[in-house]
């Protein structure tokens, strides 16, 4: 058990992103080009836009369909996605 701080780390580490990636959307003045909702434009493979849809962020293509946060992307593409605003 001497590593289980490690595990809380990344824990902490991971809430903490996801909570900048909903803040972030909840105050973008950018609007979906698929639903009225607020979205960051994003370039990560193949997503052009990050939303809160049911509560949950979600990418979408460019012909509006839904992917979940983790389909393809690891935390470190989160960051990533965060440092860019």
């Amino acid at each position: 058990m001497k590593y289980a701080k490690l595990k809380t780390r990344h824990d902490d580490l991971e809430q903490e992103v996801l909570n900048a990636l909903r803040e972030e959307i909840e105050k973008s003045k950018e609007v979906s080009d698929h639903m009225d909702t607020k979205v960051l434009n994003v370039n990560v493979f193949d997503y052009e836009e990050l939303a809160i849809i049911n509560g949950e962020l979600t990418f979408m293509d460019d012909n509006g369909h839904h992917y979940g946060i983790y389909s393809e992307c690891s935390l470190e593409d989160l960051i990533d996605i965060l440092s860019k605003i």
